[in-house]
């Protein structure tokens, strides 16, 4: 096989994407798993048709094929050296809905919440809901025969799938949907590829019948092995249902349709909070009574570890206690009155019963969305410990009969605990399906071993238990060589038949469910792992170093949903080298010797961190709070040094020198920045013809002249480079609020705060401002004066990467001090904020949109408070991400497109549903600037429309 052949090959005859550079290689190495394997080649089909040509040439070049959705899989089921077939970007169009018929028509790249939000405004929803919805797709769905929290109703799956169209190993493209005898028997009749799978299949039924009715799994909950039991049906057989779970080792999944269901009217939970780990589960058969929707446990580990993840913020106020674990319990109804009495009902009898010390009942939507924020996390919650000892996947989805639940949990702890292993636990109590996560170090070749010998003993105790090793995850890597302990040598043989009955040649996800290596090959980590630890500018020893830092990612893929701030350019262009997770990988790749330590500051690495606009989104939202935007500024500092500082990045990150001298002439510059020759010139150095950068003011801020009232209430004013020079007009509302509040405002002498140098990697710059900002602050910091910013990202980097460009005591003491303009008012909405005397004769829609690195860092509900506690204000936040303007990243040629195209996602066409008269918020200059030019709407910065509303009697 050569390489260059298959490659040239790939490329010629695909309309979609072929990557086979060393970098993405290594970002499609791994998944969610332990495991890392290299594939060949990576290849993003456009049409079916790319899939059906990439089987054919894999053939004709003897390569395996191995299917990948969104790389969310916890076993390592879609990483292998072959080619990966990305089906996420281009295919992932909803074909129909027929709600008549109650099906629809997928391609395998839609994700599970893009269907569910086409199918609720009918009532109708997708059956299994993975903890992974946002980013989890259908073909992965299908592959891997998920379930969810709700499968007590839904159950797997399988059981929602009408039909599959599978491409197998050569091409050959077959579609399977339900059959009767008669129907069987015509398929095997047929003398091509079709026919001699069912003839096989029947050969295979009738062979094995009696050792699939009295050895296969009886359990509902079941991902592991092929799904024979559907052999077995006589009236309604359905192959789709067998394709299901098989992990692309049958096939390649370009169409599935999918049954969906209806909706509860409504649903509420109840929290039930337990002292002990163990007591939940001596309750299993009784909540089950009660037939909930959803019956999930969460042991103390996750509920602790949320308490201080970023992420979870504000969302665990439904907790009482400090509980060992707790029970969440949801009922549906198709009424409010019917859930009132559900609910009640149901808290009254477990209270009689005194099961649990504390219950607490919320049907409000906003609650019950907290609470499955919660749970949804608690995988990335239990891996976000900063320790070597990692909460690992191998006997994480055991399933067992609800009514072993008690007795198997009780063996399986004592156990770990023989073993002297931590773990943590949570999931689907009602199915008896329980994630349980030792604590091991990989890297410690005794844990190593530990390993194999946990799975075999927990393997009997599950046998015992009449369970199986996967209850939604399926096998993978991870579980796949214990099958013929846990279904017996009859049934892994009858395994390997059906695998060679779809792919004789063994080239479809090859190593999965059958002829798997040992348990502790093709590792990530190893004891054997070379570390390179590279000398870094910024201080990293919060993370444990940059290599540590880099390997907090555990492929969860949370950089992959579409909903929130984290991540802008994957959501933009939906590639997985533009996600976080992408460049995390990348990086780990170098610093793991994955590839030579010169890729640190490579042209190939900078073109996986280039599209990274550096917004923090996932310093919040990434379950492993993993900061890209500090590792890509060390990034950029070691690149720069390595090829040189382009005259742009220089104009950018030194834009308080040229702002100095351009305001010296306000209007001729304005007028030069403006000129076709200026214009021409800004283009060949790669900015945007069609971007206008900030116009200067005729008068800096500190030329305008301020009168104050001394006053006891003292506060300093930040003021940032483009509220000096550009709006000073934004500085003097500022200062007329904290007057009509009744401060005294010092102002220091304007400095730089060094944020666009250090977004732009220019750290020693950048540290020479950090160290004379601080000197300036210190003696007010010292005092005990609140140090107020209103540019968000200039305050907010005094209390962000200063600590790793300048750690020191008299750094995190000016930090300590340092407050966004709607933090400080919100922290003094109810004393001297609600002093002010403000207009009645008017009344506003404001919209508000966040900076990303206060929707980061602070979250949004200072401002919105702030905002609605002002009379005539209706507020509503719009519900975006990123603008896409990133500082100076949309300033740059090479990123407008993507700039725009963040934009679009979800800011422009929330502010397009603005009426006229609707006030737009956006205390960013960046943000303000991309609202400007992509809805010719003029946004406000915070300062300016509240200023607006005092009443001018109260101004000094």
């Amino acid at each position: 096989m050569s390489m260059e052949r298959l490659i040239r090959d790939l490329k010629n005859h695909l309309e979609g994407d072929v990557y086979s550079d060393q970098i993405s290689r290594q970002i499609y190495s791994v998944d969610a798993s332990i495991y890392q394997i290299e594939p060949l080649v990576i290849v993003l089909p456009k049409t079916k048709d790319d899939i059906i040509t990439t089987s054919i040439i894999a053939k004709k070049h003897q390569v395996p094929l191995i299917g990948r959705g969104a790389g969310t899989g916890l076993a390592g089921g879609c990483i292998g050296k072959g080619i990966i077939l990305d089906c996420s970007k281009y295919l992932n169009k909803i074909l129909e809905i027929n709600f008549e018929k109650g099906y629809a028509l997928c391609e395998p790249g839609v994700v599970q919440d893009q269907l569910n939000q086409a199918l609720a405004p009918h009532g109708y929803r997708l059956g299994p809901d993975t903890s992974t919805g946002n980013r989890a797709t259908i073909g992965g769905m299908v592959g891997n025969n998920s379930s969810g929290a709700h499968s007590l109703r839904y159950g797997r799956t399988s059981e929602h799938c009408k039909s599959v169209e599978m491409v197998l190993y050569g091409g050959d493209v077959l579609s399977f949907s339900s059959l009767g005898p008669k129907g069987w028997e015509k398929k095997c009749q047929d003398p091509y590829v079709e026919g001699d799978i069912y003839r096989n299949l029947s050969r295979i039924r009738d062979k094995y019948a009696e050792e699939i009715r009295t050895r296969f799994p009886k359990l509902r909950r079941r991902a592991s092995g092929y799904n024979l039991d559907e052999l077995l049906r006589e009236k309604d057989i359905n192959l789709a249902r067998l394709i299901a779970g098989s992990e692309g080792t049958l096939g390649i999944i370009t169409e599935a349709k999918l049954k969906i269901s209806h909706k509860p009217a409504y649903t509420g939970i109840c929290v039930l909070e337990f002292k002990d780990r163990i007591e939940p589960f001596r309750y299993t058969e009784y909540f089950l009574d009660f037939q909930p929707f959803a019956l999930e446990v969460i042991d103390e580990q996750p509920i602790q570890l949320a308490q201080l993840a970023p992420s979870m913020k504000g969302q665990m106020n439904w907790l009482k206690g400090n509980p060992s674990s707790l029970v969440i319990v949801e009922l549906d109804a198709e009424s409010k009155e019917e859930l009132v009495e559900k609910v009640e009902h149901f808290t009254n009898e477990v209270s009689k019963r005194e099961i649990g010390y504390a219950q607490t009942a919320l049907t409000n939507s906003k609650d019950i969305s907290q609470v499955w924020a919660f749970r949804k996390a608690g995988l990335g919650l239990i891996m976000s410990r900063r320790t070597q000892s990692r909460a690992i996947a191998f006997v994480e989805d055991i399933a067992v009969a609800p009514t072993q639940l008690e007795s198997f949990m009780t063996q399986f702890l004592q156990y770990l605990n023989k073993q002297k292993k931590e773990a943590g636990f949570y999931g689907h109590m009602g199915e008896g399906c329980v994630h349980v996560r030792p604590y091991m170090d990989m890297r410690d070749p005794k844990d190593i071993e530990l390993i194999k010998t946990i799975m075999l003993d927990v393997a009997d105790i599950v046998l015992a238990h009449d369970g199986v090793l996967s209850g939604e995850h399926g096998d993978g890597l991870i579980r796949s060589w214990t099958h013929p302990k846990m279904f017996g040598e009859r049934l892994y043989t009858c395994f390997q038949e059906i695998k060679a009955t779809f792919d004789p040649e063994g080239q479809m996800n090859p190593g999965k469910l059958v002829d798997s290596p040992p348990v502790t090959e093709n590792l990530r980590d190893t004891p054997d792992t070379k570390v390179w630890e590279p000398q870094t500018f910024l201080d990293f020893s919060e993370e444990g170093g940059l290599e540590f830092a880099s390997g907090m990612c555990n492929g969860n893929g949370q950089c992959r949903q579409r909903s929130n701030l984290m991540c802008p350019s994957f959501q933009a262009f939906g590639n997985e080298r533009h996600s976080t997770r992408a460049r995390t990988q990348a990086l780990r790749s170098i610093f793991q010797g994955k590839l030579d330590a010169k890729s640190f500051s490579s042209q190939e690495l900078h073109e996986v961190l280039d599209y990274c606009l550096e917004c923090k989104g996932c310093k919040k939202e990434c379950p492993s709070q993993v900061d890209m935007a500090k590792m890509k500024s060390e990034f950029l500092y070691h690149y720069q040094k390595e090829h040189g500082i382009s005259l742009r990045t220089r104009l950018f990150a030194y834009v308080d020198q040229f702002s100095r001298l351009a305001s010296l002439t306000p209007s001729l510059s304005n007028w030069a920045s403006s000129s076709l020759p200026a214009k021409w010139l800004l283009k060949k150095i790669g900015i945007p013809s069609k971007r206008q950068l900030p116009p200067f003011a005729q008068k800096r801020f500190s030329q305008h002249r301020k009168t104050q009232k001394h006053s006891q209430k003292k506060l300093v004013l930040l003021i940032d480079t483009f509220t000096e020079f550009n709006y000073p007009e934004i500085g003097l509302d500022a200062m007329n609020i904290f007057h009509a509040m009744g401060y005294e405002v010092l102002l220091p002498q304007y400095q730089c705060c060094g944020r666009p140098a250090i977004s732009k990697g220019l750290l020693p710059y950048a540290k020479k401002k950090a160290s004379k900002l601080v000197e300036t602050l210190l003696p007010y910091a010292k005092q005990g004066l609140p140090i107020v910013g209103l540019e968000p990202s200039c305050i907010l980097t005094l209390r962000d990467e200063y600590k790793a460009l300048l750690p020191s005591e008299d750094t995190r003491l000016v930090a300590s001090m340092c407050f966004s303009l709607d933090e400080f008012l919100d922290q003094h909405r109810e004393d001297t904020f609600s002093h002010i005397k403000w207009k009645n004769d008017q009344s506003y829609r404001v919209r508000i949109h966040g900076h990303c690195h206060q929707k980061a860092l602070v979250g949004m509900d200072p401002s919105l408070r702030v905002l609605k506690s002002i009379p005539g204000f209706q507020v509503k936040e719009i519900p975006s991400g990123c603008c896409g303007m990133a500082g100076s990243f949309g300033y740059e040629e090479e990123h407008y497109k993507m700039s725009i195209a963040i934009a679009k996602q979800r800011l422009v066409p929330g502010i397009q549903k603005c009426s006229e008269n609707t006030l737009i918020i956006a205390s960013g200059l960046s943000c303000r600037s991309q609202i400007e030019h992509t809805t010719k709407r003029e946004a406000l910065h915070l300062a300016e429309a509240i200023a607006r509303q005092i009443d001018e009697t109260a101004k000094t």
